[in-house]
Formats: C-alpha cells, sequence, structure tokens
C-alpha cells in the first residue's frame, strides 16, 4: 500500500527490473531457467523483428539507445512502443553507462553534466523516477517543482484534469467540443 501511494504499479516496475536482471537467472533452478531464458529471448527476438519488418517497410525505428525514440516504430508524430515497458529501463541505463542522452525532437546528443545547465546523470534518475510515480505523487512533484515532466508550466486544473479524471471521460468530453452532441453518439 505504501508503494502503491508514491509509485504507479510497483509490481509491474519490479517485475520489470527483475526480468532485465541478469542474476535472477543465476538463482532459479536449471529447468526453469532455461524455460525463462527461452521465453526472454523469444519475447526480445519477436520484438526486434516487429522493429525489422518496420524499418524495411520504410518506417522510422529508433535505433540509438541514449533516445526516447529507442525501439520505438515512428509514423509522423506518433510513437509505438512494442516493448511493454522494457524500453524505459534500457535506454536510461544506456545513458547513464554512457554518460550521454540524444533528444528525440533534435536527434542532438548532449554530454551529462558538460556546459551550462546540463543535466547529469541524477536528473537521467530522477526522470526515471518522476516517470513511475502515481498521479498523486507526480502531481505533488510538478506542483512544487512549478513544471510537469515534460519543463511546460504546471497549470492545476489542466493537470489535474490529466490524472485525476478518467482517460475515456475525458475522450467523451473532448469528442463533444469537437462534433457536438452527435458526434458522441456515433
Amino acid at each position: 500500500p505504501a508503494l502503491n501511494s508514491v509509485f504507479f504499479s510497483p509490481r509491474l516496475m519490479s517485475s520489470r527490473l527483475t526480468l532485465l536482471n541478469p542474476v535472477y537467472y543465476t538463482q532459479l533452478p536449471p529447468g526453469v531457467r532455461q524455460q525463462a531464458i527461452k521465453s526472454a529471448l523469444a519475447f526480445a527476438g519477436t520484438g526486434l523483428g516487429v522493429l525489422g519488418l518496420a524499418k524495411l517497410a520504410g518506417v522510422d525505428v529508433g535505433d540509438d539507445p541514449r533516445s526516447a525514440d529507442f525501439g520505438k516504430i515512428k509514423a509522423g508524430d506518433t510513437r509505438f512502443d512494442i516493448w511493454g515497458g522494457f524500453q524505459q529501463y534500457v535506454r536510461a541505463a544506456a545513458q547513464l553507462y554512457t554518460g550521454k542522452y540524444v533528444s528525440s525532437t533534435t536527434g542532438k546528443e548532449i554530454t551529462l553534466g558538460e556546459g551550462y545547465n546540463a543535466p547529469t546523470r541524477l536528473n537521467i534518475l530522477g526522470r526515471q523516477f518522476e516517470s513511475k510515480t502515481a498521479p498523486i505523487a507526480s502531481f505533488i512533484i510538478g506542483l512544487v517543482r512549478g513544471t510537469n515532466s515534460i519543463g511546460e508550466k504546471f497549470e492545476v486544473t489542466k493537470e489535474g484534469k490529466d490524472r485525476f479524471v478518467p482517460m475515456v471521460l475525458n475522450d467523451v468530453y473532448e469528442l463533444y467540443q469537437s462534433e457536438g452532441a452527435t458526434g458522441v453518439l456515433k
């Protein structure tokens, strides 16, 4: 209960980190370890196959593990993340290890800790932490900082609506605004 008040789905986070941890596999009984490794390789192989097919079809695919677009299929302004919550941890690890990240908007490579107001490894960890916080915790963080997670001015009404109103109700409201009552009923 305590972790659920701070993090969004702490059990899912734990499972992702466990499956990415090689030590986990060494502690399994041999038969279970073999099945776990087969499953992990099948997952990775399937994902890489989908990305490869997308690239062959001419779609842009992020291939730099230091970029937020890593492992994503990009179609216009839309990103498709097929990795089910694993990509963010791999990206953060690559950024921490190399000491660099690549902006997904400009493509510019930024060295951590160099230059004026440059992000550091602590900033990378902080972003990773904040991206996994529960709605109430992320609301409080943004309110105290004065900006949302992407650096825009924190607007209490907008941020509250985004976090606490179910997405389906927001969708119905936006549909009503753009197409009227008949658009909602179609």
